[in-house]
Formats: structure tokens, sequence, C-alpha cells
């Protein structure tokens, strides 16, 4: 043993003396310092009683104190690291902290007086945040402390003291540096110990590895076949293999072996003059030469056990949700994706689930989602793990489908089917497992499906009762527009703009009865909204969620919507119509687009007040004298009784409409636009053409069942497609072939006014030009209508002045005319073109004064 002290140390004036004397409050013994030339006690803060190595050893020598003390001074550069406990004073064998220190950062270390600690000397300064660990039993001083010093240095430790090189931060870190109570405390406290493999499972996983070939060989025996120039050497590489996927489990290696072709006798014979045998030598061997081995963690950092998944983290194992997931489908559309999963619990409760990617997003969302009809199902790891999570879930064997947005029509695999969340059919009603409609977007609903198709006898006496319910004009529209619908995919594929349907009339006309008792069981569906309840976003979410059965709204009264609403359902008419697309924005900035695909009933007692919404959509009158004549009613009630063939019709149309191709229907739109009358605007043909397409679906459906159009409904085709045209003219042109402008509605408006004759408004002497001085009119134009409350659109002056330019009745801007007694300037118009479009006898005066 040699008691010496390193020059860093023996050279400073920091030493004292120590005492070990009872302690008066508890008797225990303490280490009392005291200073070496006085004999007083000493304190570990003033250097005044401290002396040099030297007077400490002569003060300890001549007054027997019990050993030396050395004090750490502040800035004295120097910081000391008491260990307790830490060294076997038998063995000398030191724990594993004092092992783990000294083979990082060695330097000069010395034995404690009591033989189990040690205290370790750098060079350096402190860091800050606590000194002492009771936990680790490591402390740190750098100052107002002194070390009880023995001299007797730490066999294998240098015998001076070294430079901190980041020593004193690392000790600090992870011996000193109180550790903050993590959030997964209760997660540690289900750390859980992977099991090893099973034989079972060694075999097999064995047999799906890489070099299962060569593996299969060997355990079946066949060593000349796997390669192996001897059966020892193949001996070794089957136990090389077994020693991998066991962890090098001697037991199990050998219990394995005794279970392949390549076993034999040898494997127990004595091989070795210590007894050992072939096969022992052959495991051990195995073991020596395999480096690395199997484990269930380094599969996957994300694993199922006992029915949990864990998280691997080095070596920290722990439980992030308290189910498994047994894939039932995944369904991929263009831009998410959705997977419906059952869920089961520890407990083994079953939940079925229904996830998109973005509940991957957050633990909110997918806590959310968890929590969502039941407090069974738990998550809880962090945002990476369900990263993870989500990446092992995505690996799992689904069923694939392809997913859509909307319900309805759409070709899928070279042919039409019907898509519902429900599934999707092929024309005859046979299933299509691989394409369904996501959840996400289900709104428009229809039991359709529920239904079976209609037979020939059926349709026979459906057909009358169809046309027969209302006047023609009425009856014939809305079975062409409702069939129309079943095609309206089709004819989009054309790029078709498909009308909406307005049905218009006073209260008790028959509009809602026709929309709730003929249109409705067509489609099988009955969702219908208050036009003066819906929202922008409501309208397009809707929309989006069917490109077949219709988007439904009643109590439509423009007059009565606020201008918020209504300018939204306007522009929501405009965008279906032209197959624009919804546009909301969301709080984060980002936009979320619709497509809007639904067909629109508009069911109200008024007409839409913008005639560009009206020349989108096939409109309808009704009125009570249509409901008088007996035969009518009598139609009506037969078909409220029998609303079930109403819903076979429309099961029928759709199986038909699975039977047209994109051109198909197609031709059936040119056929019509050659019958239609030139004369209409070409949105107005377009509609009607719409329409005939739906005719020309339900004559195929005759043809399917068999039977003619003359023998189902009363009324023939030829004569079908002019009350079409007749209902036109008659409900959306007034009785002409043109809309209205918006120019001629505020002349017919001005003609109501009561304008004064030679004032505001002049005749030439014939009669036929018409001058009116708009700069004196047209601002009581714009009270008259606040006054009376005409709503409609309103042009500002400049914007009326610059249409009525355009119009084929302008003559002249400034011309000068005969107003009375007076010359004036005024805008001269076609008095007899005009008279034609619009009612403008309101100018029309028989004391025109002679020029």
């Amino acid at each position: 043993m040699s008691i010496s002290f390193p020059k860093e140390l023996a050279n400073r004036k920091q030493w004292i003396c120590w005492r070990l004397e009872p302690n008066t409050k508890d008797g225990r013994d303490s280490k009392i310092p005291y200073n070496p030339l006085t004999g007083r006690k000493a304190s570990s803060t003033n250097p005044n009683d401290w002396s040099t190595l030297d007077d400490a050893i002569a003060a300890k020598e001549q007054y027997l104190y019990t050993g030396l003390g050395f004090v750490f001074a502040k800035s004295g550069g120097l910081v000391g690291i008491d260990i307790d406990h830490c060294r076997d004073k038998n063995t000398g064998e030191l724990s594993d902290t004092a092992k783990d220190i000294l083979e990082r950062f060695p330097s000069y270390t010395e034995i404690s007086p009591s033989g189990t600690g040690l205290h370790i000397f750098y060079k350096g300064e402190m860091p800050a945040k606590g000194n002492k660990n009771t936990k680790t039993g490591v402390e740190m001083y750098a100052h107002s402390r002194y070390f009880t010093m023995t001299g007797e240095r730490l066999p294998g430790t240098p015998d001076y003291i070294t430079e901190d090189n980041g020593a004193l931060a690392w000790i600090h870190e992870n011996y000193i540096k109180s550790k903050k109570r993590r959030g997964k405390s209760k997660k540690d406290s289900k750390v859980v110990k992977l099991e090893p493999l099973t034989d079972e499972e060694i075999l097999e996983k064995a047999r799906t590895a890489e070099n299962h070939k060569e593996f299969d060989l060997l355990w079946e025996g066949k060593w000349q076949e796997a390669g192996y120039p001897s059966q020892s050497e193949a001996d070794l590489a089957l136990c090389c293999m077994l020693a991998f996927w066991s962890g090098k489990n001697k037991e199990q290696m050998d219990r394995l072996f005794r279970n392949s072709g390549l076993f034999r006798e040898k494997w127990d014979t004595v091989h070795h003059a210590s007894g050992a045998t072939y096969g022992q030598e052959t495991l051990d061997k195995a073991i020596e030469v395999t480096e690395n081995v199997y484990s269930r963690e380094s599969e996957s950092v994300i694993f199922e056990h006992e029915g949990r998944y864990y998280r691997t983290r080095g070596e920290s194992v722990y439980p992030i949700t308290n189910f498994i997931i047994q894939p039932v489908e995944m369904i991929v559309s263009e831009d998410e994706t959705q997977m419906t999963a059952d869920l089961i619990t520890i407990r083994d409760e079953i939940y079925r689930q229904t996830f998109m990617t973005t509940d991957f997003n957050n633990i909110q969302k997918f806590k959310n989602i968890l929590n969502r009809r039941t407090i069974s199902l738990g998550y809880f790891g962090s945002e990476g793990d369900l990263e993870l999570l989500k990446g092992y879930i995505s690996e799992m064997e689904w069923v694939r489908k392809t997913g859509v947005k909307a319900l309805g029509i759409y070709e899928h695999g070279g042919r039409m089917v019907y898509v519902s969340t429900d599934g999707a059919i092929e024309a005859g009603g046979n299933i299509v497992e691989d394409i369904v409609q996501l959840d996400k977007y289900k709104s428009i609903t229809t039991d359709i499906l529920t239904f079976e198709p209609l037979t020939k006898k059926q349709l026979i006496m459906l057909g009358e009762w169809l046309l027969s319910y209302n006047e023609p004009i009425k009856t014939v529209s809305v079975m062409a527009w409702v069939a129309g619908c079943f095609i309206k995919p089709h004819l989009k594929k054309s790029g078709i703009k498909f009308p909406h349907l307005l049905l218009v009339g006073e209260q008790g006309s028959g509009k809602s009865n026709t929309l709730e008792r003929v249109i409705l069981p067509v489609f099988s569906c009955s969702k219908i909204r208050a036009a003066t309840q819906v929202t922008a976003f409501t309208l397009m979410k809707e929309s989006a969620s069917s490109n077949l059965i219709p988007q439904l709204m009643d109590e439509f009264k423009p007059s009565k919507i606020d201008k918020l609403r209504l300018n939204a359902l306007y522009n929501h008419l405009r965008d279906a119509y032209d197959g624009h697309e919804g546009v909301r924005g969301r709080a984060d900035q980002s936009a979320v687009t619709y497509e809007l695909l639904a067909p629109i009933i508009v069911a109200g007692e008024e007409s839409p007040d913008e005639a560009a919404i009206r020349e989108r959509s096939i409109e309808l009158l009704f009125s009570k004298k249509d409901l008088k004549p007996a035969s009518h009613r009598q139609a009506f009630y037969k078909l409220c009784a029998k609303a079930d063939l109403l819903g076979s019709f429309g099961r029928s149309l759709l199986d038909i409409a699975l039977r047209v191709s994109v051109a198909e229907a197609e031709k059936w739109y040119e056929e019509a636009k050659s019958e239609i009358s030139d004369e209409f605007p070409s949105r107005i043909v377009n509609n009607l053409a719409c329409c005939y397409a739906g005719l020309s679906l339900v004559n195929k459906l005759c043809e399917f069942l068999n039977v003619t159009w003359a023998e189902v409904f009363p009324i023939n085709k030829g004569a079908c497609i002019r009350y079409l045209q007749n209902g036109v003219q008659e409900y959306l042109l007034d009785g002409g072939s043109n809309n209205k402008t918006i120019v001629e509605q505020t002349l017919e408006i001005m003609a109501r006014m009561k304008l004064a004759p030679n004032q505001d408004y002049t005749f030439d002497k014939d009669g036929k030009v018409i001058g009116i001085r708009f700069c004196d009119v047209y601002d009581r134009y714009t009270k008259y209508r606040r006054d009376y409350a005409i709503t409609g659109e309103c042009l500002p002056y400049n914007q009326f002045l610059k249409q009525l330019r355009q119009s084929d009745f302008f003559i002249e801007s400034n011309k000068t005319m005969r107003f009375g007694n007076e010359t004036k300037k005024a805008w001269a118009l076609d008095f007899s073109i005009l008279k034609e479009r619009c009612d403008v006898s309101g100018f029309e005066i028989t004391d025109i004064e002679p020029l």
C-alpha cells in the first residue's frame, strides 16, 4: 500500500486535521475538522483555518487526530467526486457506477478511510444544479467542503489529477442531476420483458427467412445438397442458425438440433478430454462464432403482445394501446384513405371503427375517434409512436377497395357500376366488391337497392298513372327530368350540363305533393331541406355526395330569404349547373373543394328572380285548377297508394342506366337537339335535350321488358317531346322563345310607373319609335322598385345604358325628339320590337300630339 498525495494537492495550503467524535445530538460519530496550527475547530469556508500538508501531518502525529483532510477552496480549480459504498472492502470489487466513471475518465482516486468509498479528483469547474444524488451515492464538491484523505491510491488509477475534458459534465448529467419525473412513468411500470421465441416460432421464422432454402436442406439432413463438404461443417452451420434465432439459448439449440435430419449418434459421444460431447462442442462453437442474434424487439419498433401494441425504444419497451386492430377493409380514393377495422380490447370487447388518414395527424384526433362510442379504447403513446403505429397498421393485410366520394354511377372496370356506402352493383344487380363510397362523404342517401325492378305488368300499370296525375305538360316534364337524373353521370362525361327542376306554384297547387309523393319515391329518398335554412357549406357538402340522387329544397321564396342566404343559393345553382367546384376556406388558411354533382330540385311559391337561374332550369308552374279533373286526382291517389311501384320504377331505371354507355346517352342527347326548335336559347335546347335523353332511357326500359311505349303510356313519345317544349315556352319563356333580358325587364317596370308622356317619354309621328329620357327616369325607377318591394336584379345606371345600347331595339342614344312643345335629347328605341319582347303597354298613349 502506498500513501502519497499528488502534487496538485500536496502543494496547496488547504489541509486540516479531523477527529472522529460522537455527535452530541444523535450519538453517532462525526468527522470534526481542526485547525492544524491552533488546534481549534476548523471551518471549510475560512482559509485561515487551513494549513500546509506538512503542518497537518505534524499536527496529526502530535495531537493524535484521526486523519488528514483536504478542503476545496472557492475558485480553486479542483473538483472532488465522493462515491460512498462503491467498493468491496474485502475483495476490492467496484460498483458499476465507480467502474463506469473511472473507465471513462480515469484520474487520481483514493480509497476512503472506511475502505468502501472512493474520492476522485479532477481539475475543472463544477456544473450547476446540484451536487449530490442519494440514489446513486455520488457527490461532487468544488468548495466549502473537505474530503478525509488517506493517500491510498486506488490501484490502476493515475497518480496525478487529470483535466476535466468533459468528465465533470458527464458525471453530473448521469449520476448527480436529478432526473425529471417522466410522464411515461405509468408506462414504465408496465414495461414488459419479451418472451423468447418458442421452438415452433423459431422454425416458422427460419423457414420464411431469406436463407430459408439452406435452412430447409440442413434441417432435412441434406447437407450435401446444401453445398457442405462434410456433415460436421453442416452441423455447425445449422447450429449457428439456431443460435441466431434462439438468442444463443444452448438448451433450445440442442433440443431443436436433435429433431433435425442432421442428428446422429455422434452428437452424444465424448469428443474431448474434458468429457464434452461432440454436440456440446458444436453448440459452444456456434455460440462463440455467432455475433448477432434475433430478438422480437429488433423486428419492429411496434409489435403486438398480449392484446396490446408495444413500442420499443432502445432497451425500453412500453405499451401504447390497450387494443389490437383486426383489419376489415381499406378504401383508397384519389386524395385520402379510409380504413375500417375491428378494435379488440384486452378484455375481448370488439368495436368497429372507421379511420381516415387525417385521423392519424395528431393524438387528439386519434383519441377522438377511439372515444367516439366507448371509453374502453385507450392510446398511451406519443405523436412519434402514433406515426409508427400508422405505418404498422398500413402494412397489415387489408382488403383494399377503390373509394369514391359521391353516391351514384361510375365507369369502373370497363362497365358502369352503381356505388353507395353499402356497396356497389353492376347491371343485373351483381355485386361489385372492389369499389365503395367513403363514409365521410355520405350525406344524400337512398334505399333504392332495397326495391326489386318492375315487371312488365307493373310498368304498364304504373305508366298510365305517371302521366295522368296532373296536366301532361307537367307530368311529362317531371318523368323526363327524373329519368334523366339516372343518366346525368353519363351526360357529364360528355361535358353536357344537366338542368335543375323548379316546381313553382301557389299553396295547395300540388307542387309539394308531386315532390314528396311522386318524385322522392322514385329515388327512394326522403331528405328535403328548407331553402330558408341552407348555407353555402351544407349545399356544397350535400351536392358533392351524389351524382344521381337529387338535392331537394322546399319552401323557396326569394322575397322571404335573407340576401346572403339567397346569394349563396343562387351561386350554388349557377355553379352546380356549370360544373364549377365549390370552395370553402378553413381556419388554417387551407381550402376545401367540392365537386357539385347532384341534380337539384327546388320547390316554392316563387320563381327565382334571376333570369340566369331560371334559364338553367326546367320550370313548371303548378295551379289548383290543374287538380280539379277527377282523373288527375284518381291517378294521383293510385300513385300514392303504390309508392313501392315508384321505388321499383327508380330501381328499374337504375338498372337500365347501368346498361347504357356514355356514347349511347350522348347519342340520345344529340338526337333531341335536332328535334327542338332552334329559336330557343342554347341553354333551353340543352335542358330539353337532357329531358329527351331521360325519355329515351324510359323507352329503353320498355324495350328491356318487351313492351312498347304505346302499351305503357297514354301519351306517345312524339307528343311528350312537344309537351316538353310547350312547358318551356309557357312557364319559362312566358309564351315566347326567349327569356326576357334584364333591360327588357327594366323597361317593363318603367312602363308600369305611369311616367308622364311628353315629359319622360315620347313617340315619333308614326308611333314606332319611343324616346325615353332615362337621365330623368332612372332614379325614380330604382325608388319605385324599393317602394313596391320588387325583387330581382337592378343594374346600375351606366350598366343599364351599356346593355341597352347592345339590344336590337336600340336606335340612337341622343336623338333630338319632340316632347310636347319642346325638343329634347332622348334614347330612341324601336317600340315595335320592344312590344314583341315584353309588356310595355303602359307607354302606349292615344293622344300623341302632332309635331
